[in-house]
């Protein structure tokens, strides 16, 4: 199609977009099974089907086509069957299905579902994380019952499943063809990611078994035999770790993390090794400038699955890598003398897979322009081939806006910031645009090379899009990342303000028409800007912070990751908290500020936009209050569709109604 007849990208056209997650190798790695999630605009949700795709290229085939999602394709040892993750009957189950063709049949029966499973080397079971219900009898529903919540642990909601009920989830093994499944571990706190060691003998899996796991934040890598006999590999009190792998020969099992839970101040993500009988672990990036891991912010899933990956001879540990924006794999030796770049340019590499022979990687790759396909290469990054082509259609109907890459200096003290700039479609030297500047959440991720849909969105709406990557930020080195510890608002302002600066400079901006906007963290930055600065006309904050002294008690994070962030509690840290909280400064506000936050957020409570919203209107000030039913903290990435498309419409109405 030509570019004088394509047309710009719209709201709508979230309903056309194909994300696709998940690959995974045959045992004689001739194929490659994967997901693609796709949206049923009348039934207002997400439907995943199963694919599979010669590893070769050619052709790909639809194996499941239920009116569900199926998640989390798993080949049998044999490479006879798939086995997946599906809602078909509610809660998620492991199905089954024969890659020659054929119904999907039911293999679980678990009363509280299935979250996460893994086959066993012989194929004959899987090991499944699912709650645990006393003889897995399902409890009949009594209408008279009370809905009184009695709370006595500190972790009773979290912002994915609201209101815990009690019931920790353990480690079963299911029979993979008919029989009963038997719970494995029976602790107090929640098990996962399971996976088993090569000779069947052990399962290494995550928990926190220490004794003060009330009040602490740590993750462990344990194991488990099959009959119930556990083992610490590595844990304790500081330990923060995850996505345990074993190696080929099951001598060892490789993980991600550190050794800082509990500590104050962001440290960086390494990779390790621990024997499996337990011992030393060993860090094998020891001295890489980069942290382990993908923490590119975006709306278009494609998928996050950490675990490293060991080539077939054990030598080198394959995992993803935050760099400037990017995502690349990186292959680390595994005695940790060093590591290799395999993949490269700007774009976000996620989610790797190696094939049987250890000469095949697949692995999705994503960029500003496209949402996210399956490619293969050589495991040195050579021969690399695109596989699918999901969106190609739908993006050859569009005008996408191209980004440009900055650097410009920070105004507190000229440290380089890196930032992007997606310019109108159509876009014109002898005009200036309105713009729009977007703030990241976390503090601690990056704005890079994944897709995003509200970008793209807002320039088709004739807005320059300014996004950049203020220190705080991951991709860059630890003590980037470390820099607004104790100082949120003070230090990445300045940061955030340069990129508008520079935007400006470039002379094809009205000064006078600059908006701001942001999400969680970003919503608390977008506050306090407007409290700090007269600058902009117009403001969105989204499932925002604004009172960091009541978030510590309200949020499902807030007491250890405020105390991570500020060095201490919130009554011994009283003052700094609220020397950083917006709130504070409130009355100083007079940009007009459009407020939005979802119902059910417990990341970041509904209370904190109240409080702004309650101050403002006492004050006299132009503010309006839009909360999003049904929704939590990820509205904007994987919330009920026809809401993501009306977040966006409430966004792009008030700043086309300001600026």
């Amino acid at each position: 199609m030509g570019s004088s007849t394509r047309r710009t990208l719209t709201s709508d056209d979230l309903y056309g977009f194909k994300m696709i997650s998940d690959p995974r190798f045959s045992p004689d790695g001739s194929q490659i099974a994967y997901v693609v999630t796709t949206i049923e605009r009348d039934k207002d949700d997400y439907r995943a089907s199963i694919y599979i795709s010669p590893s070769a290229g050619g052709d790909a085939r639809r194996i499941t086509r239920a009116d569900a999602r199926d998640n989390s394709p798993r080949w049998s040892p044999d490479g006879r069957h798939l086995a997946f993750n599906s809602n078909r009957t509610g809660k998620g189950q492991i199905w089954l299905i024969r890659v020659a063709g054929g119904e999907a049949w039911q293999a679980s029966e678990l009363i509280e579902g299935v979250t996460a499973f893994d086959w066993s080397p012989n194929g004959d079971s899987f090991v499944a994380v699912s709650k645990t219900v006393t003889g897995q009898v399902e409890e009949p529903k009594d209408d008279k019952k009370s809905d009184v919540k009695h709370i006595t642990k500190m972790r009773y909601k979290t912002d994915a499943d609201g209101f815990l009920d009690g019931k920790p989830r353990h480690l079963w093994i299911v029979p993979a063809f008919g029989g009963e499944a038997r719970q494995v571990t029976n602790a107090d706190i929640d098990d996962g990611s399971p996976t088993w060691s090569p000779n069947a003998r052990d399962i290494a899996f995550v928990t926190n078994r220490t004794a003060q796991r009330e009040m602490n934040t740590a993750s462990e890598i344990w194991s488990v035999t099959p009959d119930g006999g556990e083992r610490c590999l590595v844990g304790g009190e500081t330990a923060s770790f995850e996505a345990p792998a074993w190696s080929p020969d099951g001598s060892a099992v490789a993980f991600i993390g550190n050794w800082y839970a509990g500590a104050v101040g962001p440290h960086d993500e390494h990779l390790w090794t621990v024997p499996a009988g337990g011992g030393d672990a060993v860090c094998i990036s020891a001295g890489f400038p980069r942290s382990i891991g993908d923490s590119t912010g975006g709306d278009m899933y494609v998928g996050s699955d950490l675990r490293p990956v060991w080539s077939p001879d054990g030598s080198e540990i394959y995992a993803i890598v935050s760099d400037a924006g990017a995502t690349h794999i990186h292959a680390f030796r595994s005695d940790g003398s060093g590591n290799r770049v395999v993949t490269s340019g700007a774009k976000r590499h996620t989610v790797v897979a190696i094939s049987p022979d250890g000469k095949k990687l697949a692995y999705i790759v994503q960029t500003m322009t496209e949402p996210g396909d399956l490619y293969v290469s050589n495991t040195d990054g050579s021969d690399e081939r695109r596989l699918t082509h999901l969106n190609a259609d739908l993006l050859s109907s569009m005008t996408l806006a191209e980004p440009e890459e900055f650097r410009t200096g920070s105004l507190a003290d000229n440290v380089e910031i890196q930032g992007w700039v997606l310019k109108p479609p159509g876009f014109s030297h002898d005009r200036k645009y309105p713009l729009i500047l977007q703030i990241h959440g976390g503090p601690h991720t990056m704005y890079g090379h994944g897709f995003m849909h509200e970008f793209q969105f807002l320039a088709a709406r004739g807005y320059v899009v300014v996004f950049c990557n203020p220190r705080g930020s991951t991709g860059y080195d630890e003590a980037f990342t470390a820099y607004t510890n104790q100082a949120w608002g003070d230090t990445d302002m300045p940061d955030v303000m340069a990129a508008v600066e520079w935007a400006v400079a470039q002379g094809y901006v009205d000064e006078n028409r600059l908006g701001v906007t942001g999400g969680s963290y970003g919503g608390y930055l977008t506050n306090w800007l407007i409290s700090h600065t007269d600058r902009f006309r117009a403001a969105v904050t989204q499932r925002c912070v604004s009172n960091l002294h009541s978030f510590y008690g309200t949020s499902d994070i807030g007491w250890f990751f405020g105390e991570n962030q500020f060095g201490g509690n919130a009554w011994e840290r009283r003052e700094l908290y609220m020397k950083h909280s917006p709130i504070s400064y409130v009355e100083r506000i007079h940009t007009p500020l459009l407020i939005i936050h979802s119902e059910n957020d417990y990341r970041t409570p509904i209370e904190q936009s109240e409080q702004m919203f309650i101050s403002l209107k006492r004050l006299g000030r132009e503010v309006e209050f839009v909360r999003f039913p049904t929704s939590n903290h990820d509205l904007s990435r994987n919330g009920k569709p026809s809401l993501r498309v009306e977040r966006l419409e409430r966004i792009a109405g008030w700043f086309d109604s300001h600026l």
